[in-house]
């Protein structure tokens, strides 16, 4: 007889194991992991977006994209549920996993969207201004990426009586209505830069500024003419409303300096020096004493260092 080999029996427990251990293996090394956050440029949810590492059917269409600038949130539980149906072979090792799906684009903000109403309401609303408040505070309009973000405003609407108003706006294809209150302003003239006291006011030291109309006191001066030539009577702020009291006309003569004194009639006009004993601003009136004769006289301030005297007495002018 031959040599008999002996075969052992194959441990059925032990094989069953390493068969399921491998395919295990297998698997885990295939599943896809879902992304923890997705960037979405399309307009629809896919299975590739969810899970980036699939290579079936990523194309399929879960879900229609949320809104511009707006995110969706998938659960651990929805995910399971995506991985199941496709095969994916995901298991979630938390029930805190999830992904986070935002809609990529562009924010035109509130600056951006008051600016194009006031321009809009400007154009309607010739010699009249207006804030434009918004109804709906620190609003933000959501447009694609790659779109215009130049705002159009059309169907404007509004009640002056009532302070109200209404429109579209349009950047890009998305369109946003809009509602607010209309606040009368005004634009007053105010410094560029502080000033001190005692400095003349020019038109190169002024700006404008819009003060509601609400918040404007009545002494509060609204022409440039009305301060231009003008001196401020103490230190005063930049880009602030100032009032009629806030300034003076300019002292042209000041007390103690030599000061031409003019006197003139019909026939004659006289002029010679004497000593300011006030300081005053144009228009204003001062005694002067002649030093020729040792007697005060009063006059009118006309301009710098000059005064026409309109009491001479005994002066001797």
């Amino acid at each position: 007889m031959g040599n008999i080999v002996n075969f052992k029996k194959p441990d059925m427990k032990k094989l069953l194991m390493a068969v399921a251990m491998t395919a295990f293996i297998v698997n885990s090394a295939q599943a896809a992991e879902p992304a923890a956050e997705v960037a979405l440029l399309a307009d629809v949810v896919t299975v590739g977006d969810v899970f980036p590492g699939v290579t079936h059917d990523a194309a399929y269409v879960l879900s229609p994209a949320p809104a511009y600038g707006k995110t969706m949130t998938l659960s651990a539980s929805d995910l399971k549920r995506i991985s199941d149906a496709f095969n994916l072979g995901w298991q979630p090792v938390s029930g805190l996993t999830q992904t986070s799906i935002r809609r990529a684009s562009q924010d035109i903000g509130t600056d951006k969207i008051s600016a194009a109403l006031q321009a809009a309401l400007a154009q309607k609303l010739d010699g009249q201004k207006f804030e434009a408040l918004l109804a709906e505070r620190n609003m933000t309009m959501h447009v694609p990426e790659n779109a215009a973000t130049d705002l159009s405003v059309s169907d404007l609407r509004y009640d002056l009586a009532r302070g109200e108003f209404s429109a579209m706006l349009t950047a890009g294809n998305e369109e946003k209505p809009v509602t607010g209150r209309l606040i009368p302003v005004t634009s007053v003239p105010v410094l560029k830069a502080q000033l001190q006291k005692g400095a003349l006011i020019t038109a190169e030291d002024l700006d404008y500024v819009d003060v509601r109309n609400s918040d404007l006191s009545a002494n509060v001066l609204v022409s440039a003419d009305q301060l231009i030539g003008m001196s401020p009577r103490r230190g005063l702020a930049a880009l602030k409303p100032i009032a009629s009291s806030d300034v003076s006309s300019p002292v042209v003569v000041k007390k103690g300096e030599i000061v031409t004194m003019v006197l003139k009639n019909s026939e004659m006009t006289l002029t010679t020096q004497g000593k300011a004993l006030e300081s005053g601003a144009v228009g204003e009136t001062v005694r002067i004493i002649n030093p020729s004769s040792g007697q005060s006289v009063e006059g009118v301030v006309t301009a710098v260092k000059t005064v026409s005297i309109t009491s001479p007495g005994g002066a001797g002018i």
